[in-house]
């Protein structure tokens, strides 16, 4: 029973246990004024343990800090990639909780929440609120599961439908990039493209050769977002490109420069793009793109890809991709009946 402070939101608060003994949280605001009344009830209920009186009548509302670090907390112990649980802290702490942290969840409803989405975050797209709306409601969904809070604000609310990206890169583009890319920036697309992973740190700069089994011809990829691990075949050609490299690694990763891993091939990949002449718009993530579809275009199975992607399902695969499938698209027409 004592007053604490958030390092991770500056706000005070006083954890203590009620007359039942149950654990509980009182959060007041961030100034020093807040500080004193945090001070003020934390006497308030050490005076009123010494007589017997009920302690909390009024403050016992499950605050929004308090309930997103207690998902954190759940979420750690139940394994959930660390890389995807400091993002989601990142985005809680950063941008929401200074302004919603303080207010009890059973106070918020729906408009609050759209309100002030819409007052701070109007001039970011419709994704970036979308993903904010999104980390409220999956807190929200806990909160009640758990019996900690009393409803969901957004229980009603629901995605915005966004616009699906296109991405137009070609392989002969891609072939021009790798040729204006730097050696190590030029080894990660090419590792990349092979194997569709996700092109940061979660999936292709993770790649180990421990990993690479090559009596099987295959890559095993362990994926944080979903905390999967799947198995990617390679072919023969770029087995020989894989042998060749591991001479000369000095780290235990597929894609490092001057004896290091590398966090990002962000940077590289753009200035390649800008010394090919292409345009701003292509990203890393266009590679993966351009894996999928090529594939599904010569003739792949769709579960196969779905599957070398890691997605969860073949119907994510489908929406994302297989509107690309031309020659699915003229092998249909060619199926319909003379008149």
């Amino acid at each position: 029973m004592s007053v604490h402070r958030r390092p991770e939101t500056g706000s005070w608060f006083v954890k203590y246990r009620d007359e039942f003994g149950k654990q509980r949280t009182q959060t007041f605001g961030k100034t020093t004024q807040d500080k004193r009344n945090a001070e003020a009830f934390d006497l308030e209920v050490k005076l009123k343990k010494k007589i017997g009186a009920n302690i909390n009548p009024h403050h016992d509302d499950m605050y929004l800090d308090e309930l997103t670090q207690l998902y954190i907390d759940q979420k750690k112990c139940e394994g959930k990639a660390g890389r995807w649980l400091k993002d989601f802290a990142f985005i809680m702490n950063d941008h929401i909780l200074p302004e919603l942290g303080t207010v009890p969840v059973n106070r918020l409803t729906q408009k609050k929440i759209v309100r002030f989405m819409m007052s701070r975050y109007a001039d970011n797209s419709p994704t970036t609120r979308n993903r904010y709306m999104s980390y409220l409601k999956i807190i929200f969904n806990f909160g009640v599961d758990q019996g900690y809070t009393e409803q969901n604000p957004l229980q009603k609310w629901k995605k915005a439908k966004e616009k699906p990206r296109q991405s137009t890169l070609s392989v002969d583009e891609l072939k021009l990039i790798i040729k204006h890319a730097t050696q190590h920036v030029a080894w990660a697309i090419e590792i990349a493209f092979n194997l569709g992973v996700r092109t940061g740190e979660s999936e292709l700069l993770s790649l180990q050769w421990k990993w690479v089994d090559w009596e099987n011809k295959q890559v095993r990829v362990f994926a944080t977002k979903t905390n999967t691990w799947r198995t990617i075949p390679v072919t023969d050609r770029f087995l020989s490109k894989l042998r060749k490299y591991r001479k000369n690694a000095t780290t235990p990763y597929l894609v490092e420069y001057n004896g290091r891993p590398i966090k990002s091939i962000r940077k590289g990949f753009r200035n390649a793009c800008k010394r090919a002449g292409l345009p701003d718009s292509i990203i890393t993530y266009d590679i993966r793109h351009l894996h999928a579809t090529s594939a599904l275009n010569n003739g792949a199975d769709l579960a196969s890809v779905s599957a070398i992607l890691g997605h969860a399902s073949t119907k994510m695969t489908a929406d994302q991709y297989y509107h690309v499938q031309k020659n699915e698209k003229i092998r249909a027409v060619n199926l319909l009946p003379q008149l």
